[in-house]
């Protein structure tokens, strides 16, 4: 039965209708007279046209409507629904047929993981360069075909080498230095090709010893910002919300850090700013299983280009660069700007990820989240669900300070990050410590067990079957063996004795010369007059995490003003 509902009419025909209607229209025999043909005729194509009527093919119906019923149809249909007519064709290769399946929830998406070797036959479609046989390759008397198959098989063996020597992985290609990964998925929708993903995952490992500043340094400004901000040299979290969530302590500490660097769609997925379709396919990018177990940690900051046009992008360029655009023009442009930048925090939001309250910095800047694994277990929320949710916005900060109290809060500014970078590198010569004294162990008791053995057979005596030549020369080597072994035993001894020395240096006297002088600098600041509550000094140590100052700065508040000087902030 074929069910048709157009606004309050509804066309429906079943085969005992069919029938039924069939048995009204005159025969279709021959006539028996001239006459009686016309009129048979006549009421034969007033039943024609009455059925035409009222039973119209789905053709027929207004586009929207017929937008509607497709939409529903499984995305495997839609190659034969598309062979079925040109209305069909036409309506399912429209965009509106793409945004409706959008809106409504009825597009299937997926995400591909491309491989290192697709990405490799990406980047070089036309396969390895400068590949041709050698006369060593083939013998004189090789046929052309030999010659061929020999040739594809070079070109298959320098494919190898090269997708090896550059680094391509499993994941995608692989950082030879670091051992980072940047990963590329597609985004299907409907089964095919409309977007792209690009993340990256560090291997922070559960060892603390991977040099996580520097390889996020490595990989680009952006991995570099998240990374000073959230975590340690090492890779271990410094921010208080991430380590509240964490349903194991320092689970997210350790193991893979992935970072969502781009997204991008056709716009035809996203109409009116419909965050359906990236939500699913960051879902479903996320849940890759050959990314099962990698990371522990996911960050992103929100991105405007998700959802600008093509179009608006151009005008926004062209506004940066200065080539048009009156003031109202401007402003509308910034506006859509910042609707953009928060509808890829909505679309994060609705996935699972949470914001981070420690980088909310100042108005109209972007948002940074996050997701454990542990979010991702719960359904997609819808897009009212989230939208009712407060993000975290920063206060509305005062004057910047002036005169003295400008003094003092650049003098604490100063001091602050020429701390931070002190303990920074006291911490990474403590890891490169620890580490150089395990490996030279390690290698000094492998050399000390070799000439040991070789000590032993010494003492044994001479066999008989060496000459008394070769027995002095082996004698020898040895002894030879046995200095160089304890010259490198003391030469590691004295570099190890260095690094402590260094070590003890920074934190017996540098450190202590860089208190003593802000202290000093800070005193003289507040004696001219300077207000340590109105120079938000505190507020800077505690922006950087240098607390052992506080007791001091709160020192040289005036007893009355104390309570004033603190915040939830701090």
């Amino acid at each position: 039965t074929t069910c048709i509902k157009v606004d309050e009419h509804v066309m429906t025909m079943d085969a005992e209708e069919h029938v039924s209607y069939n048995k009204k229209r005159p025969s279709q025999g021959p006539y028996s007279s001239n006459e009686c043909g016309k009129k048979m005729k006549q009421q034969e194509e007033e039943c024609i046209k009455s059925e035409q009527h009222n039973y119209r093919g789905f053709a027929s119906l207004p586009t929207d409507v017929l937008i509607s019923i497709l939409c529903r149809s499984p995305a495997s249909d839609h190659t034969a629904l598309r062979d079925t007519c040109k209305s069909f064709r036409t309506t399912i290769d429209s965009a509106s047929f793409k945004g409706e399946r959008a809106t409504s929830g009825w597009a299937e998406v997926s995400t591909y993981l491309v491989s290192g070797e697709e990405l490799y036959d990406r980047d070089n479609p036309n396969g390895p360069e400068d590949v041709s046989l050698s006369d060593g390759d083939v013998d004189g008397d090789a046929t052309e075909e030999e010659r061929a198959n020999k040739l594809r098989w070079k070109i298959a063996e320098k494919r190898v080498e090269e997708i090896i020597d550059y680094g391509y992985s499993e994941l995608g290609c692989m950082d030879e230095d670091y051992g980072y990964h940047d990963i590329t998925m597609d985004i299907e929708v409907d089964g095919k090709r409309c977007g792209s993903m690009h993340l990256v995952l560090l291997p922070r490992g559960v060892y603390h010893n991977y040099p996580f500043h520097e390889a996020a340094d490595a990989h680009s400004s952006e991995l570099q910002m998240v990374g000073v901000r959230l975590c340690d040299s090492v890779g271990r979290l410094k921010v208080r919300s991430i380590k509240n969530a964490e349903l194991i302590s320092g689970e997210a500490g350790k193991g893979g850090f992935l970072h969502i660097k781009t997204v991008r769609i056709n716009e035809a997925y996203q109409p009116m700013d419909c965050t359906n379709i990236v939500s699913e396919a960051v879902r479903s990018a996320l849940s890759e299983p050959k990314l099962d177990g990698k990371w522990t940690l996911v960050t992103a900051i929100s991105d405007y280009q998700v959802y600008m046009t093509k179009k608006e992008m151009e005008f926004k360029c062209k506004i940066r660069y200065g080539e048009g655009g009156n003031a109202e023009e401007k402003e509308r442009a910034d506006k859509r700007f910042w609707e953009c930048a928060l509808l890829d925090t909505l679309t994060l939001l609705r996935i699972g990820f949470k914001q981070i309250p420690e980088t909310v910095s100042q108005k109209q800047n972007p948002y940074w989240l996050f997701a454990l694994p542990c979010f991702l277990k719960d359904p997609i929320k819808s897009f009212e669900e989230v939208d009712q949710t407060p993000l975290i916005e920063p206060p509305d900060l005062p004057p910047d300070p002036i005169g003295v109290d400008g003094e003092i809060l650049q003098a604490t500014s100063d001091y602050c990050i020429a701390m931070r970078q002190i303990l920074d590198m006291v911490r990474t010569m403590k890891l490169d410590l620890d580490k150089t004294e395990q490996n030279s162990s390690s290698d000094l008791a492998e050399m000390e067990r070799q000439f040991a053995e070789a000590r032993t057979s010494i003492e044994e005596g001479k066999p008989d079957t060496l000459s008394d030549e070769r027995w002095e020369e082996i004698v020898a080597q040895v002894e030879r063996g046995e200095e160089m072994l304890r010259a490198h035993h003391a030469q590691i001894e004295e570099s190890i004795q260095s690094a402590r020395d260094n070590f003890r240096t920074q934190i017996d006297v540098a450190m202590p010369a860089a208190v003593e002088e802000f202290q000093v600098e800070l005193t003289a600041l507040v004696r001219k007059g300077g207000s340590i509550r109105k120079s938000h000094a505190i507020h800077c140590c505690s922006r950087f995490r240098i607390t052992q100052h506080i007791d001091f700065l709160i020192d040289l508040v005036p007893p009355e003003e104390r309570a004033q000087a603190l915040s939830s902030w701090d």
